[in-house]
């Protein structure tokens, strides 16, 4: 699906004062890799701290929009991901900021700290174990899909998603910005 770069700027100014302008830092570490290993002798690398964003990732930014394109009547159903982590923390906080209900559906096997997260930021975890030989993740997303058929809720895909993909491209129309700085 192409993303027509005027609408990440739309997406960022949906977003802008809702997350965290993350800083752009040059490493020092890996100009000096760079420029060894390939050659480049005027090589800068430059990385965008989003560990310093909401939840600690870039998916917050993909969650937030996604939450604030839908209507007031859909956002008023709830919400529902499958999600072993990162979004999974993503849409509790974005739901619980826009006032949305929200269930994520885990792998029994989801890292206890991004779960506690994903509940301390207001989500309802339910956990999905897998038939034998079947995929964790394959699990939880048909689990989810259920869920949402029965509940009413809205699913919503941590990756696949133009308004989702839309918020996380935010993220290089900021670094673009403050490279340009």
């Amino acid at each position: 699906m192409p993303i027509a770069p005027d609408r990440v700027r739309g997406a960022l100014e949906t977003i802008r004062s809702r997350v965290v302008r993350t800083p752009l830092l040059e490493s020092p570490l890996l100009n000096e890799l760079v420029r060894s290993r390939r050659g480049v002798a005027d090589a800068r690398v430059f990385v965008k701290a989003e560990c310093l964003q909401h939840t600690g990732a870039f998916k917050f930014r993909g969650a937030l929009h996604k939450l604030l394109c839908m209507d007031d009547e859909t956002r008023g159903r709830g919400v529902c991901a499958f999600s072993s982590g990162n979004f999974a923390q993503a849409l509790a906080l974005a739901a619980r900021e826009t006032g949305v209900q929200c269930t994520i559906i885990a792998p029994h096997d989801a890292p206890a700290v991004k779960m506690e997260r994903t509940r301390g930021y207001g989500a309802e975890v339910v956990f999905s174990t897998p038939a034998a030989g079947e995929n964790r993740e394959v699990a939880a997303a048909a689990l989810a899909e259920r869920f949402s058929v029965t509940s009413g809720r809205t699913l919503l895909h941590p990756f696949d998603d133009e308004d989702v993909i839309l918020g996380q491209g935010t993220l290089a129309l900021e670094l673009f910005e403050q490279h340009a700085e």
